[in-house]
């Protein structure tokens, strides 16, 4: 058993142990299964991810006389893709939670389905979200009466002889919870050297400010209407050059549902989002985001059916037609299951 490994057990171990006030001992779980079968043609790249994931929690739950809320959680996050022979290294989740009436803040390796909103396609691949299930760094949320924001630094490359140091910050938030509102999402990557000579740093800033209207129980309570309307642009640069890319577009989205039906379609049109998506030394690795971006145009349109949907468990089924420019229609299948528990038990006869 490695030495990291004997001190994390360490802490797991401890938390079993502690002693405060008005504790109460958290146990939480998550299962992920997928299947996403790509169909997808020219410079897309064809593949399926077929695999589960599951995150196991435990920790400690207590309150102090300043009213405040700590917590203190401890798990593991392990992937299994179907019909591999590498295994993939389990991720460890260890973070400390604390927070007040309006607001929350988090340290550590934080699980994304803590945040309160996941990235777009357009800021995050979903690829990359399913391998990459943590945020290592900090995380701060304000919640508000009419709106909501959060704030949050996810460290994901430390700088090595041959490994970039790389980090994102990012800054998202919406107003507005009736028929009009809004929201944004900003985010900033930054794509360092290793220390071996002969590297350049990258750089980008992305925007999408967007208005949105939600019809959603108006006309029906069952009818689901929403639709968003905003800007996607980007400042990318790459240090060896020091001349910065703006692609700007108009990104979109509109989304129908009846019981377990929905019909949902995202529209981007403008300058191509990724300029340096060709380049050895950046590539997907540094834009992070949905490859389908990188085209003047782009629709993605899906059709779902939800077979299960309540607070513990979602299964559901969705069909996704991509479109973009001298292209044959992008096919891409894919099945999720979702499935979360939590327990909270009060610890008794601790002082």
């Amino acid at each position: 058993m490695s030495k990291p490994f004997k001190l994390y057990l360490t802490i797991v171990l401890s938390l079993l142990c502690f002693h405060g006030y008005s504790q109460r001992l958290r146990a939480d779980i998550a299962f992920d299964g997928l299947f996403d079968n790509r169909e997808f043609k020219k410079d897309m790249f064809p593949q399926t991810i077929y695999g589960m994931r599951i995150m196991p929690e435990i920790g400690i739950d207590y309150a102090t006389t300043d009213h405040g809320n700590h917590s203190l959680m401890a798990g593991v996050s392990k992937i299994w893709e179907y019909g591999s022979k590498e295994s993939i290294d389990p991720d460890i989740i260890l973070y400390y939670k604390y927070g007040g009436e309006n607001w929350i803040s988090y340290f550590g390796a934080i699980p994304r389905n803590n945040l309160q909103r996941q990235l777009p396609d357009a800021f995050l691949y979903d690829s990359i979200a399913f391998f990459e299930p943590t945020i290592g760094g900090t995380l701060i949320q304000y919640y508000g009466w009419n709106w909501q924001t959060e704030l949050y630094c996810n460290w994901f490359s430390r700088q090595t002889e041959t490994q970039r140091e790389a980090f994102r910050i990012v800054w998202d938030g919406q107003v507005g919870k009736k028929v009009i509102g809004g929201g944004w999402f900003v985010a900033m990557t930054h794509f360092a050297k290793p220390k071996e000579p002969g590297h350049y740093i990258y750089e980008k800033f992305q925007f999408n400010p967007y208005l949105s209207l939600n019809l959603t129980g108006v006309l029906s309570p069952e009818l689901v209407l929403k639709a968003n309307a905003g800007v996607l642009c980007s400042l990318v640069r790459c240090r060896k050059e020091d001349n910065w890319h703006s692609p700007t577009g108009f990104l979109g989205d509109v989304q129908i549902g009846w019981k377990m039906f929905d019909i949902k379609s995202t529209v981007f049109a403008g300058d191509t989002q990724q300029p340096f998506m060709d380049d050895p030394e950046a590539g997907l690795l540094f834009h992070r985001s949905d490859p389908f971006y990188n085209h003047t145009f782009y629709n993605k349109t899906e059709l779902g059916i939800q077979f299960v949907a309540d607070e513990n468990v979602q299964f559901g089924f969705r069909w996704n037609l991509h479109f973009t420019p001298d292209t044959p229609i992008h096919n891409q299948q894919l099945i999720t299951v979702k499935y979360r528990l939590g327990m909270k038990k009060t610890l008794k006869n601790m002082k």
